[in-house]
């Protein structure tokens, strides 16, 4: 009867206590600093971090962070309310499977905007289909005061999607990442949970079940296991019943299944293991007959099916900048964002190192899911590794990405860890034209620092608003400097502007924040093939609140805007 659409392990379990300390709200209402005791947030005995505010009736803009600096702020863009009046208002937070390690996978909203249900049934109900502003019609509710938000309808008979909204926008995609097929009878309420400990959504429904998905476990050996995930619970006699499925397709179809074994923690999932192995670069169709729920009702002859492309990934990784510094590691295992990486710590594959040459290899295969009759689309997957369960590549933000594709059947992939590679230094002169809107007045000049000469943290490089260096157009209020980076400056730049007030004082903008940063580029940015620098734009001091027009503005720590143009 039940369907739990995403599977998150609760936070608690996977990191020491210690490291669950410091998740706080963020915003204009208390000055934008993530380091403000007061706005911790607590773990409640739900497994949900809470705080309450008394909100004024002012716009109130917001974000939480996870630890006590911007680099693991979520979500990407602010957050707002204006309550009608001053009241309380409370902001429920999750940070996900692995606090301290950004993936996508936090989620914050507050009282004022309750979850909804968006999606197909919305226009069934009075709404409007996937109206993510919808205040009135598919609200829910936590009745019991144990963060599991419900609601519940008499939906017309008939298939359905839809997913769970926070705050009334889609800046956050709570999981899983699509949309959520279910069905109603028509006459029996269909019921929606929202589990916000655990990030995850149930559906309690009397119509009959449906095949959603039926994704490839691969073992390391060969790709010959399928789990077929069911709308709801099925009944164990049916469901381990081989005859019951056909996996058709792919160059020597149709591919037996030699044992069918129902999940022991999840009963709307059945695991497959096939005869013959599976061949990347193909579709493929799985069919399932005569498999009931736990009432009896067989399963939904329109929707039985899942059909999927197969598609293979060699992932290298170099190690030998690591192992230099650190040593070899025991272990290293991939983590991702797409089934079957995860990033539950060392849950996913674990990497190689056959011939000993620091080059580390693990080969993973993902089922690109579709509607039967269409194609597979691409599909982007985030991943990074983590070195002996503990130690992850990069910050909070960081990972490196792949694009399936669906027209190959494989391809390979080769990074180094974190990005850095011995050869990271750029291969001519690259210019850059250092652009600043809305600086303060400097009585001693306003200067760019960073870490690759010629700027430095010391002296810096000045921006001048006087129509020479660069500057366009003199006393316009942009304040520019033109800097020429020379051939082997490493090409990832870190730099912050400041604000001399004399020769030995001044401020940095935004202290609190981390430096910004910009990747030199030797491809299109070298100055011998350009008619002039690439061009970049920055906010001065971003983090103090900005209002009016918004043109050149955005709400993100780091460029405005990358121009790469020739004159």
């Amino acid at each position: 009867m039940k369907l739990f659409a995403a599977t998150m392990v609760l936070a608690m379990l996977l990191v020491p206590a210690a490291a669950l300390a410091g998740p706080s709200i963020v915003g204009n209402f208390q000055g934008w600093d993530p380091a403000d005791p007061a706005s911790e947030l607590a773990l409640n005995g739900n497994g949900v971090y809470e705080l309450t505010i008394l909100a004024g009736d002012s716009l109130h803009l917001y974000k939480a962070v996870d630890g006590d600096d911007w680099a693991s702020a979520f979500p990407g863009s602010d957050q707002s309310f204006t309550p009608g009046t001053p009241q309380n208002v409370t902001f429920f937070c999750n940070l996900g499977a692995v606090p301290g390690t950004k993936e996508g996978d936090e989620y914050v909203f507050h009282s004022l905007n309750p979850p909804i249900v968006c999606g197909t049934l919305q226009d069934e109900l009075g709404g409007s289909d996937w109206d993510p502003g919808d205040t009135v019609n598919t609200v829910m509710s936590d009745p019991n005061l144990d963060d599991i938000w419900e609601f519940s309808a008499v939906i017309p008979a008939g298939s359905y999607e839809f997913k769970i909204v926070l705050n009334n926008n889609w800046d956050q995609n709570t999981s899983p990442s699509g949309n959520i097929p279910f069905g109603s009878d028509g006459v029996n309420p269909v019921t929606f949970k929202y589990h916000m400990a655990t990030n995850t959504t149930e559906v309690i429904t009397a119509a009959a079940p449906t095949v959603i998905s039926a994704p490839i476990d691969f073992d390391g050996t060969a790709a010959d296991l399928l789990s077929v995930q069911f709308s709801k619970d099925v009944e164990q006699i049916t469901a381990e019943t081989e005859a019951n499925y056909a996996v058709t397709g792919g160059p020597s179809g149709p591919y037996p299944v030699a044992t069918a074994t129902l999940d022991g923690s999840n009963a709307s999932l059945v695991h497959l293991d096939l005869a013959t192995a599976l061949t990347e670069g193909y579709d493929y169709t799985v069919t399932v007959t005569g498999v009931t729920d736990l009432a009896g009702t067989p399963i939904d002859p329109a929707a039985n099916t899942a059909c999927f492309f197969l598609h293979k990934v060699d992932f290298e990784i170099n190690m030998h900048l690591y192992i230099e510094a650190s040593g070899v590691p025991t272990s290293l295992h991939i983590q991702g964002d797409t089934h079957p990486l995860t990033w539950d710590q060392c849950g996913g594959a674990e990497a190689f190192d056959g011939d000993a040459d620091s080059t580390y290899v693990v080969t993973e295969y993902f089922t690109m899911h579709y509607t039967c009759g269409g194609a597979a689309e691409s599909t982007e997957v985030k991943y990074k590794y983590i070195v002996d369960c503990t130690i992850w590549e990069g910050d909070f933000d960081f990972g490196h990405f792949v694009t399936l594709d669906p027209n190959a059947g494989s391809q390979l992939v080769n990074v180094w860890w974190e990005d850095v590679a011995p050869f990271d230094d750029i291969t001519c002169d690259v210019g850059v034209l250092f652009q600043v809107h809305d600086s303060p007045t400097c009585a001693a000049g306003l200067f760019v620092r960073g870490t690759e000469a010629p700027l430095d943290w010391i002296n810096g490089v000045e921006l001048l608003d006087d129509g020479t260096g660069g500057d366009v157009t003199s006393g316009d209020g942009i304040f520019s400097a033109q800097v020429v980076f020379p051939t082997g400056t490493y090409k990832f730049l870190e730099y912050k502007y400041f604000c001399a007030e004399s020769d030995t004082s001044g401020i940095y903008e935004c202290d609190v924040l981390p430096n910004r940063d910009l990747t030199l580029d030797d491809v299109n940015g070298c100055m011998a093939v350009r008619e002039g620098p690439m061009e970049l734009e920055d906010l001065w001091n971003w983090c103090e609140p900005v209002t009016g027009a918004q043109s050149i503005r955005e709400k993100t720590w780091g460029q405005i805007k990358h121009i790469y143009r020739a004159r």
